[in-house]
């Protein structure tokens, strides 16, 4: 499994991002990264927010007003592992440069909270979901302050929907493949 990008104003960005995760949807849980407190660091629990609004089938942690952030990821970390998924995704907020603002990164392997600003947090997941939101140039107070809330939405937006089509596509196929076995 190759890692994917997709930039979220590409038209097919939430069906890109379900082809690659669709087989990894069984008895998996998403865990959304982030706080509510600052707008750069608010794609995970919108994203969760999103999901759950969507009535999404799959265990969902980090929302709006249940974030999953530096405080307490620990705890979910050892909650997660008594719960025996097949896939934990993980769904964070990425600083990089400005030209990549805007890309969505889904790849195999964990994501490691907090790097961008310098904390030192484990590691968490085996497929990641990364949204670059803002460029590693500025500042941290800049981001703060320059970091659009649009941006944020729009990319939860098309992950949420890119969930929601993996989900689906794996459902049909599971489908699929219990009609062709009752032939």
């Amino acid at each position: 499994m190759n890692s994917m990008e997709v930039h979220y104003k590409n038209s097919f960005a939430a069906i890109k991002i379900g082809n690659y995760l669709a087989e990894n949807m069984d008895n998996a849980a998403i865990v959304c990264i982030g706080t509510d407190k600052c707008i750069v660091d608010s794609l995970g629990p919108l994203t969760g927010t999103l999901l759950m609004k969507n009535n999404f089938n799959l265990d969902v942690y980090g929302t709006l007003d249940k974030p999953v952030h530096a405080m307490n990821i620990r705890d979910y970390i050892k909650f997660l592992k008594k719960k025996d998924y097949d896939n934990i995704i993980v769904v964070d907020a990425c600083l990089s440069n400005k030209k990549s603002q805007g890309v969505i990164e889904v790849r195999e392997g964990p994501i490691t909270p907090g790097k961008g600003i310098g904390k030192l947090l484990p590691e968490i997941g085996d497929i990641s979901i990364i949204g670059i939101v803002e460029s590693t140039d500025k500042n941290f107070h800049n981001l703060v302050q320059e970091t659009r809330l649009s941006l944020i939405f729009n990319m939860a937006e098309i992950i949420c929907q890119g969930l929601v089509s993996a989900y689906n596509m794996r459902l049909t196929e599971s489908y699929d493949q219990a009609s062709i076995s009752c032939l």
